[in-house]
């Protein structure tokens, strides 16, 4: 197959398919256990009636409804999610591929017993480029999700490289080590912006006239273990060898031991915030570029400062963070989050929606 051929896929809806089964409570609360999730917007019942007119699953959670069983009866081999990603590397001829960076929309919530379906768009493929991990191509695909009823409930961007190892490519894990490639979100974390220490706002119920330019959030701190990481890929219904695999992550992947999935540090990036907002913050956007990887024996750390505070036309508040996660005493994500805030005591997020709720 040609260049040609495969850039023709570009702006092509391909593999729309309807999850084979329904979002259901049990991986909500898998997923929020994975993470230490303790927000009882996802374990209060009457918590979720008041805020969102009953129980929804984590924002986070979202590419978890259409990910395959690994197996099933009428199957005879496993199915992969995101199978365009798994088409450029087989019609490329490029061998290994990582994911650098993930950007999620989020829409109308998700809720128990919904069926999702997707599709994948290529949306973008670059010539060749050359990072520390090899030479090969970066490409874009957007997912959108929707319910039953056709209501959009997110799009998720990914980025992946698919590439051929250059002779000093070394160990590198599944950190791209490349910048200048696709947008870095959250870099740097605004080291200039002016500092208050925790301002006005109480963590866990914040409210958006008390938020200033500069605020940091309150750290969040864990140690790693294998675990962790093994509890993340199931809890995100992720099969991949090299998040349970200790032998394939070396051997296959050139990495150090296991490591947490792309989806789980989403998680992670969604209790960091909510511990800080409390359950009445509603995440808008997430924004994240993974540069090296989490492993077991890892503490890994989790800060953040606010970089912008707006009201947009449809009257919603939001703060924009910008995160950084270390590991190990290394850099290994830096993402961007958008969170809606209340306005004041009465003011709640959750009930916006169609053009009032633009994330």
């Amino acid at each position: 197959m040609t260049t040609a051929d495969v850039t023709s896929w570009v702006g092509e809806t391909r593999y729309p398919e309807t999850a084979d089964f329904p979002v259901e409570r049990g991986y909500i609360w898998t997923s929020c256990a994975s993470v230490e999730n303790g927000n009882p917007l996802f374990w209060d019942d009457g918590v979720a009636e008041r805020l969102t007119g009953g129980p929804i699953a984590p924002p986070s959670t979202l590419s978890l409804w259409f990910r395959p069983h690994h197996w099933q009866p009428d199957q005879p081999a496993p199915r992969l999610p995101l199978q365009v990603h798994f088409d450029l590397k087989d019609a490329l001829e490029l061998p290994e591929a990582v994911m650098s960076d993930s950007e999620v929309a989020f829409h109308e919530p998700v809720r128990p017993g919904d069926v999702i379906s997707t599709s994948q768009v290529l949306r973008s493929l670059s010539e060749p480029k050359t990072t520390k991990l090899g030479t090969g191509r970066f490409w874009v695909i957007d997912v959108p999700y929707r319910n039953q009823d056709g209501v959009l409930v997110g799009v998720e961007t990914f980025t992946g490289f698919g590439y051929r190892r250059g002779e000093a490519s070394g160990s590198a894990g599944a950190s791209t080590g490349v910048s200048g490639e696709v947008v870095v979100a959250g870099a740097d974390v605004a080291t200039d912006l002016p500092a208050r220490g925790a301002g006005q706002w109480v963590a866990g119920a914040v409210l958006h006239p008390d938020v200033r330019l500069g605020d940091r959030l309150p750290a969040l701190v864990c140690d790693v273990s294998a675990t962790t990481v093994v509890l993340g890929a199931l809890a995100t219904r992720d099969w991949r060898p090299m998040h349970h695999d200790r032998d394939f992550a070396i051997e296959r992947n050139g990495a150090k031991d296991i490591f947490l999935n792309t989806p789980n540090q989403q998680a992670w990036l969604e209790r960091f915030a909510t511990d800080w907002t409390g359950p009445v913050g509603r995440l808008g956007r997430v924004r994240f570029r993974m540069r090296d990887s989490v492993y077991p024996g890892d503490t890994m750390t989790l800060t953040g400062v606010v970089d912008a505070v707006d009201v947009d036309d449809a009257g919603c508040g939001w703060a924009s963070v910008a995160v950084e996660l270390h590991a190990g005493g290394r850099l290994c994500t830096t993402a961007s989050l958008r969170i809606a805030l209340p306005l004041s005591p009465d003011d709640n997020p959750w009930r916006r929606t169609g053009d009032q709720w633009v994330p």
